[in-house]
């Protein structure tokens, strides 16, 4: 931690703010043309999200127009006969959509009503869900909570979601492997090879993560909990020394435990946070203790040379610590993880290579995919959400778009 002991801030806000200007406009040039469905990751969604925060923050309607521009070629392309994808899946589409919807008109963007048919989304919804658990999976790529964050919105409006996140609980508690003296733990069929992974993205954090959310909802809160705390403790009962080792846990058990993964899909700070999260609902210190204390050793170990971090992106890039960070000092008040959240949101500036069509912040893994460098969960979209989250002091949160609701 002493690292960031001596780190002092980089960027102003001048600067952040024309860089935002800079995105923004970057973005509205070809979202209509380039972002190929209405999802949030990789659609047009994204840039919806950006338009109305960017408006909120700047007082300035003229980007709520183009918002409502991108919303309405959105409700027009819905059917899948129109989806198009490269990096997603229409159900994943869908559901990222409609939460949109939800958070759009909850938080006073939208005036007008859209005819938004959310029962007819509840329906497709839940017929997925159920198709996804007779298979035991419940993975965010093309499993059950692949479709959760439209799940958590709609829970307490519509019988049917309610019934499917039961079922969905059901599930997951019958596909329990271990026991109470190991912890339990879920094995993932996502990949060829069966594995039993630690994390946010296929492991027992996604389990918690899930839990979390429904448990706050009020649903099954005892068989949660059980679950809950003995998942933790598989994570416990798993740590690596971690004065012998640069990970805690291993990204899945059989790997070599070293990692120099530090996002939200993979590595010990999105597990820290997760642990974080479920220790403080069930209210328990020594878990909590747990948590805090994998993320501190997260900041000692992880500054931006020695991580595998290599844009600026949501899901792969720097914009992930500051997102984590950001939502762990939240949890905790902890000023250091405060610290570290702005550590990471001035490597978002270094990440701006020589100048190309995407003002220097190429994608790592998605640059041959104009959605994967101008979306959300890959790209600028992502980006510029991410400095207004910080411009407005959290008022314009991102974080039930990913994964830290």
């Amino acid at each position: 931690m002493e690292l960031l002991d001596k780190y002092e801030r980089q960027l102003t806000q001048p600067q952040t703010e024309k860089l935002l200007l800079d995105i923004v406009t970057k973005v509205n040039s070809t979202a209509d043309t380039q972002l190929p469905n209405f999802g949030i990751g990789t659609g047009k969604g994204g840039a919806i999200l950006l338009n109305c925060h960017y408006g909120k923050l700047t007082g300035n309607d003229e980007y709520y127009a183009i918002a409502e521009k991108l919303l309405m070629a959105s409700l027009q392309s819905l059917s899948p006969g129109e989806y198009k994808t490269v990096l997603s899946n229409y159900f994943i589409d869908l559901a990222e959509f409609g939460t949109l919807i939800g958070y759009l008109e909850e938080n006073g963007h939208l005036n007008d009503d859209t005819g938004f048919a959310y029962d007819e989304f509840d329906t497709l919804i839940a017929d997925r869900i159920q198709s996804t658990i007779e298979k035991r999976n419940f993975g965010l790529g093309n499993g059950a909570l692949s479709v959760s964050s439209y799940l958590y919105r709609r829970i307490d409006h519509s019988p049917l979601l309610l019934n499917a996140a039961v079922n969905i609980l059901e599930a997951i508690y019958q596909a329990r492997e271990g026991d109470k003296e190991t912890g339990y733990y879920w094995t993932t069929h996502y990949f060829e090879e069966p594995r039993v992974y630690t994390g946010l993205s296929h492991g027992n954090g996604m389990i918690l993560n899930f839990l979390c959310s429904i448990h706050e909802k009020g649903i099954e809160k005892e068989k949660c909990e059980e679950l809950m705390y003995y998942a933790l403790r598989f994570l416990l009962l798993n740590r690596a020394d971690p004065n012998l080792s640069d990970s805690n846990f291993p990204l899945w058990l059989g790997r070599d435990i070293d990692s120099r993964n530090h996002c939200i899909v993979y590595g010990d700070l999105s597990t820290a946070y997760i642990i974080i999260k479920t220790a403080k609902i069930l209210e328990d210190a020594d878990y909590l203790a747990f948590g805090i204390d994998v993320a501190k050793d997260t900041i000692g170990k992880h500054r931006i040379e020695n991580t595998s971090l290599m844009d600026a992106s949501i899901k792969y890039g720097v914009s992930s610590p500051y997102i984590l960070y950001n939502r762990i000092f939240q949890l905790t008040g902890i000023e250091a993880f405060k610290k570290a959240a702005v550590y990471w949101l001035d490597q978002i500036s270094e990440m701006k290579k020589n100048e190309t069509e995407y003002l220097g912040f190429n994608s790592h893994f998605f640059k041959k995919y104009p959605e994967g460098q101008l979306g959300f969960s890959f790209g600028l979209a992502g980006i510029g959400l991410v400095l207004m989250q910080y411009l407005s002091d959290g008022e314009l949160s991102i974080n039930e778009f990913t994964w830290t609701p």
